[in-house]
């Protein structure tokens, strides 16, 4: 009896260390928004392309700190990891110049949506090359109230002391899929119509908290 009982207790023992040593695999680290991040919008008119550009990303991830120790000892595949970023509509300043933020501001109906927002859903770990991890992100992303689920190539550079990294990454999107009229200048009289598609890029700077 004593003998069962000790086996009993020995086999708990070991399954709760592979549960505290699986937790403990998966603890995730979260890093938050630093200075030196950017958003660009590149898009197109009939006079001439353009682009807008944010110099303040806002927000947090959390991330299997595995995946910033040692990537290349992760299997390629879902990770554990989540996250919310913002870029204020009022930053974004347009290579147009200032008529044109106004424009801008009043197409995605900034007064009542001020945040371009995008929350993280799934990541998914492609591949690591020495300092660059690359990876699948799926989440929904919100403009001028507007939500739309998104999936695009996100690439992580890691510094030596893995207590800052840089995302970066691209995607392409049209306006009107997020219900706004391509803009165009009241003084143009309809002589100059911006496309509809655009791309945005981003370099994302965070730094553990």
């Amino acid at each position: 009896m004593k003998t069962n009982r000790l086996t009993q207790f020995l086999s708990l023992s070991a399954a709760l260390l592979c549960l505290a040593g699986a937790a403990s695999a998966q603890t995730l680290v979260r890093y938050e928004s630093q200075p030196g991040s950017k958003m660009r919008m590149d898009g197109t008119s009939t006079i001439h392309d353009w682009h807008a550009e944010s110099a303040l990303i806002g927000g947090f991830v959390e991330l299997d700190a595995a995946l910033v120790e040692a990537p290349d000892k992760v299997k390629p595949g879902k990770v554990a990891a989540k996250g919310e970023t913002f870029v204020a509509v009022r930053s974004l300043k347009c290579s147009s110049g200032k008529a044109m933020d106004a424009v801008m501001q009043e197409a995605m109906k900034e007064k009542a949506n001020p945040r371009i927002t995008f929350k993280l859903v799934e990541l998914s770990l492609k591949e690591a090359k020495g300092a660059q991890v690359n990876f699948e992100a799926k989440g929904s992303l919100t403009v001028s109230g507007v939500t739309k689920d998104i999936t695009f190539p996100v690439t992580m550079a890691r510094r030596v002391d893995t207590s800052r990294v840089t995302f970066s990454g691209a995607t392409a999107m049209k306006m009107t899929d997020f219900k706004i009229t391509p803009p165009s200048p009241t003084a143009a009289v309809g002589l100059i119509k911006t496309g509809d598609e655009v791309k945005l890029t981003f370099e994302w700077a965070v730094a553990k908290k």
